[in-house]
C-alpha cells in the first residue's frame, strides 16, 4: 500500500534513507564517514515546509519499505529499502510519484542521483530516465558528485 506520508513520518523516512543509502552507497563513502544522520533528519522535516511537496510512503503488512518526495517537477528523494530490492516495489513506487507530478502539471521530471550509484542509475535509464550532462559536487563530505537526470 502507498500512502501520503505526514510529519509524523519523519523519522521512519530517516529510517528508510539510511538502511538504502548504506547499502547502496558503501562504495561512495569510506567507513570512517559516519552517516550525517542530524543533517538528514533535518532535511526531512524541512521537506515537509516546501510548497506543493507530496511525500508517499510504500507499505507491506504496515512495514514501510520504500519512500518517494516529488515537488515542482522534481523527484527528489526516493528510495527502498536494500530487503525489497528487486522485487518490483522500486517501481511501483516510482510510478506513483511520476503519476503525482504528472497530476502537478510537470511537462519534464527531474533528478539528482550521484555517479557514482550505479545501481540507482540503471534503475532511472530502464524507467526511461536520460542524463542531462548537467554535474555538481554533493553538498555533504566527501562531496562525490551528482548529476541531473530528466524524463518527460
Amino acid at each position: 500500500m502507498i500512502r501520503r506520508a505526514c510529519l509524523d513520518d519523519v523519522g521512519v523516512l530517516f529510517d528508510m534513507e539510511k538502511q538504502a543509502s548504506i547499502a547502496a552507497l558503501a562504495h561512495v563513502f569510506a567507513p570512517d564517514i559516519a552517516f550525517p544522520d542530524s543533517d538528514v533528519l533535518a532535511r526531512w522535516c524541512l521537506v515537509f515546509e516546501e510548497p506543493g511537496m507530496t511525500v508517499l510512503i510504500d507499505q507491506s503488512a504496515g512495514v514501510p519499505i520504500g519512500y518517494a518526495a516529488v515537488a515542482d517537477g522534481w523527484l527528489r528523494h526516493f528510495g527502498v529499502v536494500p530487503a525489497w530490492w528487486g522485487t518490483g516495489r522500486a517501481q511501483r513506487i516510482h510510478s506513483e510519484a511520476l503519476a503525482e507530478l504528472a497530476a502537478q502539471g510537470a511537462q519534464a521530471t527531474y533528478l539528482w542521483v550521484l555517479v557514482d550509484n550505479h545501481r540507482a542509475k540503471r534503475f532511472y535509464e530502464r524507467a526511461g530516465w536520460r542524463d542531462t550532462g548537467v554535474r555538481e559536487d554533493e553538498v555533504f563530505a566527501p562531496y562525490p558528485v551528482k548529476m541531473q537526470m530528466v524524463r518527460t
